[in-house]
């Protein structure tokens, strides 16, 4: 059915054009620094599928500022750039001259945020934090649900509201909950445009066109960013130590949200120990296993994250966790699931303490015990 028939259809000329972009991407898990073994590959090309139909998700399905709906960030199998199995993230298209309302519940959860941004990582001028509020200030109904007007006239003295500014473009709902089962029965937000726009019209081919060329940008901008940014540190010495994460600003997380970072490489038979003191307190705090790709491993069934709840502490309050291929009978297990190199992360939210340190050592697997 190709071109020996005649000229192609635009419609199929435009998925073709996707097709072949996101082919060209695949060379990603070939890039320096990238785990020379072809299963690791594999996993490579399975992450860049994630990023890809999450972007198909955004930019086809849930792109309409008349009509906005939530895409989540973040499930069992989507994991974009660096997830968190204590977070989830949804995410909404909008417009800086509409009103919207968002409806949805904290309950059984830790914090909220959400924030109001302008732009994107697309645009010449990147992605700018308009407005946001957490639920220290936003008002929550004794059940836990809570309505959040977005708009370009706020109300003074509301504070279930968030400004709108002319170039506003989207808005993100953070929970943080320290709970697996509860996060995965939370309830779903929803956002509506006031006044209702009515029923979408039926798509069109420059439409489709778009879209298509927003999700390859941002699927190769995305996963591209992460396999490059990923390089060995250029000190040897580096790997296998956490240090405070830097933020120039382009994180846009919470004022008070703080992080440690470090990457690990581990031979069969080593594990990674992690010494922290935890007690000078912040609201929510976990560490997070990362593979080289940023995914955790499938937390349904291995512990990818350990956080204030989860931990089991030393009489002293210390925390130390160990970071192994296979289950040392030990408290803190973080488990690799046999991948030999990754990243591990502290999240540190809402505390006025500082961010502690963490102490590493690699030891034999078989010595582990005699640490105790």
């Amino acid at each position: 059915m190709g071109d020996a028939l005649g000229p192609v259809d635009p419609s199929v000329e435009v998925w073709r054009a996707y097709c072949q972009a996101m082919a060209d991407a695949g060379e990603f898990v070939l890039a320096a620094g990238t785990p020379d073994d072809p299963d690791a590959r594999a996993e490579g090309i399975r992450a860049l599928s994630r990023y890809a139909t999450f972007a198909l998700e955004n930019f086809v399905e849930r792109a309409d500022p008349e009509r906005p709906d939530f895409v989540e960030y973040q499930t069992t199998i989507r994991k974009y750039m660096g997830d968190n199995p204590d977070q989830t993230y949804f995410s909404a298209v909008i417009r800086g001259d509409r009103s919207y309302r968002i409806n949805a519940t904290m309950a059984g959860a830790v914090a909220i945020e959400v924030g109001v941004y302008a732009g994107d990582y697309r645009s010449d001028g990147g992605r700018r934090l308009v407005d946001a509020v957490e639920d220290t200030t936003l008002r929550v109904d004794p059940d836990g649900t809570y309505e959040l007007l977005l708009t370009p006239d706020p109300q003074p003295d509301n504070p279930n509201q968030l400004r709108l500014e002319p170039d506003a473009s989207s808005v993100i709902l953070r929970t943080y909950f320290t709970d697996r089962d509860v996060r995965l029965a939370h309830p779903r937000p929803s956002i509506e445009a006031i006044p209702s726009a009515g029923p979408a019209p039926a798509l069109t081919l420059d439409q489709l066109r778009r879209a298509l060329e927003q999700a390859v940008l941002f699927t190769t901008g995305s996963f591209g960013w992460w396999v490059h940014q990923r390089k060995p540190p250029p000190i040897e010495e580096l790997v296998n130590t956490i240090q405070p994460m830097p933020d120039d600003g382009d994180l846009l997380t919470p004022d008070n949200v703080r992080y440690l970072f470090g990457d690990w490489e581990l031979g069969p038979d080593e594990a990674l120990v992690v010494d922290f003191d935890p007690s000078g307190g912040a609201d929510y705090w976990g560490w997070v296993l990362l593979t080289h790709w940023g995914e955790t491993v499938d937390w349904r069934t291995r512990t990818a994250v350990i956080n204030g709840d989860t931990a089991v502490r030393s009489d002293d309050g210390t925390v130390r966790l160990v970071v192994a291929h296979e289950d040392p009978g030990l408290p803190n297990w973080l488990d690799t699931a046999g991948h030999p190199t990754g990243s591990l992360s502290l999240r540190w939210f809402r505390s006025t303490a500082p961010l502690p340190q963490a102490a590493t050592r690699v030891v034999p697997f078989d010595q582990l015990y005699a640490l105790q």
